[in-house]
């Protein structure tokens, strides 16, 4: 699913617009991350997220937004 659909599907599903752009946000959060640090991993996997979750508790993130984002 491409951002625009997810967007798209959040607003369906009658989602607030705050709360639509917080997701859209933490996906793009996420995908920069595996772009920058995770480019020798082929697809998504547990792993991903994993390391996801680290590098956001060094970059001091609340535990309840790391909870969140991933």
């Amino acid at each position: 699913m491409e951002l625009n659909e997810f967007r798209d599907w959040l607003f369906a599903e009658g989602k607030a617009d705050q709360t639509i752009e917080s997701y859209v946000n933490d996906v793009k959060g996420f995908q920069s991350y595996l772009q920058e640090k995770l480019n020798d991993v082929p697809v998504l996997s547990h792993f991903s997220f994993v390391r996801y979750k680290e590098h956001l508790l060094l970059e001091n993130y609340a535990i309840w937004t790391i909870n969140k984002k991933g």
